[in-house]
């Protein structure tokens, strides 16, 4: 049986890092993750992005370290598939900037990037996602050449989030990825008003966006989260 293609939609934030590490953590039969998008939401898109990069930076120490003591590695699913890192914009397509760092710190990870500094990788990692061109100085052309050379955990893009989630939807059959949205939907809304046929060949889009029977994260309703209040007007479509 083939495995369940996902794309994660994703702010991390705390909670977006454990369930990253649980897809990655899965068996390779049974599931896929074919693409991280990375939005704003507990914090600006830029911090999300980097704790993405330092997620990958810290579970590659892990295997290493498991693989020197003769552990089972561990990650099936991430080392059969490196998913692409793809950004989206900074900010809601309707409202102001809704910032969510009281619940995970400035940094989204509980301020360990200024507490332990040597925790988080060399910040050249931020040209993998820059397109080369005149506004690059020869110097950084060198680095990005030499990045894109080191075998990573990822697949870093330079195209939007929302392209990226087209194209893959485009070049798989109809049905047979399951969107999993955990941060605010703006990149699904530019990717379906972009190409609504191509956003339908979906199988699903699972969202993080309320409670049944207990209380939200954020008001005015009482089943309301976050994710949903930083885009009200696509939440409700």
């Amino acid at each position: 049986m083939a495995p369940r293609k996902v794309i994660i939609d994703t702010d991390p934030g705390v909670d977006d890092v454990v369930a990253m590490l649980l897809a990655f953590s899965a068996l390779s039969e049974e599931l896929e993750v074919l693409l991280l998008s990375v939005t704003y939401g507990n914090i600006d898109v830029q911090n999300c992005l980097r704790n993405v990069v330092s997620l990958f930076f810290h579970v590659e120490k892990e295997i290493e370290w498991r693989k020197s003591q003769g552990k089972p590695l561990g990650f099936d699913s991430l080392r059969k598939q490196k998913p692409l890192v793809a950004i989206g914009p900074e900010h809601p397509l309707a409202d102001q900037l809704l910032m969510a760092d009281f619940f995970h710190g400035t940094d989204g990870l509980g301020g360990i990037h200024e507490t332990h500094p040597h925790f988080t990788p060399a910040e050249t990692w931020k040209q993998l996602f820059t397109k080369a061109g005149s506004s690059q100085s020869p110097a950084d052309r060198i680095v990005t050449t030499e990045l894109q050379n080191v075998d990573a955990m990822f697949i870093p893009s330079q195209a939007p989030a929302d392209e990226e989630i087209l194209r893959l939807l485009r070049e798989n059959e109809p049905d047979t990825i399951t969107i999993v949205a955990i941060g605010p939907l703006t990149n699904l809304a530019l990717a379906a008003a972009k190409d609504t046929e191509t956003f339908l060949k979906a199988k699903e889009i699972v969202v993080m966006g309320g409670t049944i029977y207990e209380h939200g994260n954020v008001g005015p309703f009482p089943n309301q989260q976050a994710s949903l209040v930083s885009e009200p007007p696509i939440s409700s479509c």
